[in-house]
């Protein structure tokens, strides 16, 4: 009777073992297919961000080139515009501007600023239309490889030219001048210091720039030209930025009427884009002046942030297809970012290499139940042949970076990976009972 009931205890516990690995079973693969689940569930949400709800999106115009020689009725046009619109443009003046070609660095004749230019530009300013910005001194290139007027020019060279455009401008406005604006958005270290000596309080250049960690200077480089600057509004609003900033750079021979062959606008649709711009509640637009004073920090730290961050799109970009990185180049190419967080496009490119991975994990993984039953060889040569494959390829993407290639790197990674899950599930099988092949 004893050896019965060891019978039916002996019996009882292989009975809870089975059910107990066939639990453990389960739960594995529900894991396995819950994590996939997982990664397709934020392939397809991205890393969007909830736009802020009381968002201020600053938007400043910086039209530069203004001198002796460029066109006093579009100019004229231009301040009317921002008159009729109640609101402030920032304008970079060239207090004596090169005769010659500005890209031939042998010319070295000049033109002073002419008092029916300083007129217009002391009227703006009075009236709080312009804000006047040092844009160089003669906007004539000392380099013929390499447009610039500062960036490689001696202390000295451009403390003299700096000092004498700034005593220009502010004579014809009576009132300081404070924003310097280098020709060809190219400076360096040597200008910063000069800047900064001479009383200076913001440079706006380019997000390339050189600088120190120290500087005392506003940084309030340009971001953004007339033709994107609908789509830097939009890319601003799902921003995660309370004060996003976007400051657009553009010049006479912008329009049409001024460059039919080049020119990207009319007169027309520029006014038009600054009543569009002035019926959004959720934009303001400022002088460089005026955002100097508004905007939180406008310091060298989030100059050298979005300088960081911009490095980071760039190198990532190459990673993604055009469709998946259009967005964030756009975001890239207009908007002044105010926080530090993490770039959008890196988990873009996580996102979207997880996903394949994932297709290749389940397609394998399907494929492998099918056949490997029936096949111990077919087996072996999906196995290994897959994970000698995905060490190989991944050991050539270290140096050789090329979008298709990544993509089939990743596809092949995942199928080695599901080949392998078949491989565990044919062994909980085992376990089981039912066979291995």
């Amino acid at each position: 009777m004893s050896g019965k009931r060891s019978s039916y205890i002996t019996c009882y516990c292989r009975l809870l073992y089975r059910c107990d690995v066939q639990m453990r079973a389960s739960i594995f693969y529900h894991s396995v297919f819950v994590a996939i689940a997982l990664v397709f569930m934020v392939s397809l949400t991205g890393c969007d961000t909830k736009p802020i709800e009381k968002k201020q999106i600053n938007v400043i115009f910086r039209y530069d080139d203004y001198s002796a020689k460029s066109s006093t009725d579009m100019e004229l046009r231009i301040i009317d515009a921002f008159r009729k619109n109640k609101a402030s443009l920032t304008i970079g003046v060239i207090p004596f501007v090169s005769i010659g070609s500005l890209h031939d660095p042998s010319q070295h004749n000049v033109v002073p600023l002419t008092s029916l230019k300083g007129d217009i530009l002391k009227t703006g300013f009075e009236d709080g239309i312009l804000d006047i910005s040092l844009h160089g001194y003669s906007h004539g290139t000392i380099n013929v490889e390499q447009m610039t007027e500062f960036s490689g020019l001696a202390y000295n060279r451009q403390a003299e030219r700096i000092a004498k455009g700034k005593k220009l401008l502010e004579g014809m406005i009576d009132a300081p001048v404070t924003t310097f604006v280098p020709p060809w958005n190219r400076y360096d270290l040597n200008t910063i210091r000069v800047l900064e000596e001479l009383g200076f309080s913001t440079l706006s250049a380019s997000k390339n720039g050189e600088t120190t960690e120290g500087s005392t200077l506003n940084f309030l480089p340009a971001s953004c030209y007339l033709s994107r600057l609908r789509d830097a509004v939009k890319v601003a609003r799902s921003s995660s930025d309370a004060q996003p900033v976007i400051v657009v750079l553009f010049h006479e021979y912008d329009f049409k009427e001024i460059n039919q062959q080049n020119g990207s606008i009319t007169f027309q649709e520029f006014f038009n884009l600054l009543n569009w711009l002035k019926s959004q509640g959720d934009v303001r637009l400022l002088s460089i002046s005026q955002a100097a004073k508004v905007i939180n920090d406008l310091s060298v730290n989030r100059f050298l942030l979005n300088k960081r961050e911009d490095l980071w799109d760039y190198s990532l970009s190459r990673f993604l297809p055009i469709s998946l990185w259009e967005e964030e180049y756009i975001r890239h190419i207009t908007l002044y970012r105010e926080s530090h967080v993490v770039p959008r496009i890196l988990l873009k490119v996580v996102n979207f290499y997880l996903l394949i991975v994932s297709f290749g994990i389940v397609f394998s993984f399907i494929m492998g139940i099918l056949f490997f039953k029936r096949s111990t060889f077919i087996m072996k040569i999906s196995i290994y042949g897959s994970i000698s494959l995905s060490i190989i390829m991944i050991i050539y993407a270290s140096s050789y970076i090329y979008l298709k290639y990544m993509m089939a790197c990743a596809g092949v990674v995942g199928v080695s990976i599901g080949f392998c899950l078949s491989i565990l599930y044919f062994k909980k099988k085992k376990l089981w009972g039912n066979g291995y092949p």
